[in-house]
């Protein structure tokens, strides 16, 4: 009797488990209807090239992940269009509202945010870290900041808007477990927390490129860190073109090269041009 007890409450915690992980899904999923199609064309997308994106880019959009890098162009005060290489993500504010997220590719990090010295260590670490940050309007607002590494951007969002108090109760409902305090005040500040659940390790914790800004990962804290500095960007020609992962670092290297040399040729042509003119 107790055998199929435990393989009753062994089904019923998978179904529920399953139930839960697509009511996740089907909540952190964005329909079409609600793409800010007017925050895409402040970077020179319109609502034509949204949807013709390749299938994996608008994929991970409508998921809510931070996409490929995608081409955006971005028009000056005199009228002049740019190129800017870009990643993308949908949000939901702490209000709900839907929000687009831009992370353009740099070639240093452009500390927006006023952070200090050991706060940039730490993010170039791959660390999220908790930190007040006075918004343009004046308000103050407690944010988790992040690096996107292969865009040296950084990426933030509004403490209030991840619901980090609710996802570690999700935790402990799956999993079946207890958080102590001292983990759980870790998790709140951003850091990642591991756990043993039936002598098999589970790490926990803030990443802000996940739909939910949360992950769960099977693994200690050793192959969280691991994790954090694989890259998944697969390139797609008609689109990217600023692709890195660990696969194509070489590559990547060579493209980088070549456009700061093309960049150089063109400085060096127009300065011609300009002592000629003279």
């Amino acid at each position: 009797m107790c055998y199929y007890n435990n393989i009753t409450i062994f089904v019923a915690k998978l179904i529920q488990n399953r139930i839960k992980n697509k009511l996740m899904f089907e909540k952190n999923k964005f329909l079409e209807e609600e793409i800010p199609y007017e925050k895409f064309r402040m970077i020179g997308i319109d609502r034509k090239q949204v949807l013709e994106l390749p299938p994996q880019v608008l994929k991970d959009l409508l998921e809510g992940r931070v996409t490929q890098v995608v081409q955006g162009r971005v028009a000056t005060s005199s009228g002049n269009e740019y190129a800017v290489p870009v990643k993308l993500q949908l949000t939901h504010d702490a209000e709900g509202k839907v929000q687009l997220m831009t992370y353009p590719l740099r070639d240093e990090i452009a500390n927006t945010l006023d952070l200090s010295k050991t706060e940039l260590e730490q993010v170039k670490k791959g660390e999220v870290i908790r930190k007040e940050i006075t918004e343009k309007d004046g308000t103050r607002r407690q944010k988790f900041v992040q690096l996107d590494p292969e865009t040296k951007s950084l990426m933030h969002r509004d403490v209030a808007s991840v619901k980090i108090g609710r996802q570690l109760e999700d935790v402990e409902k799956v999993r079946d477990i207890q958080l102590g305090q001292n983990q759980k005040q870790a998790a709140l500040e951003g850091k990642p927390v591991e756990l043993t659940v039936d002598d098999q390790k589970v790490t926990v914790g803030v990443d802000l490129r996940e739909p939910q800004c949360f992950k769960v990962m099977t693994g200690d804290m050793d192959e969280w860190k691991r994790q954090r500095e694989i890259r998944y960007d697969v390139a797609h020609p008609e689109v990217m073109g600023y692709v890195q992962t660990d696969e194509n670092r070489w590559e990547y290297q060579q493209v980088y090269l070549r456009e700061q040399r093309e960049k150089l040729d063109e400085s060096k042509k127009e300065q011609k041009n300009h002592c000629l003119k003279l």
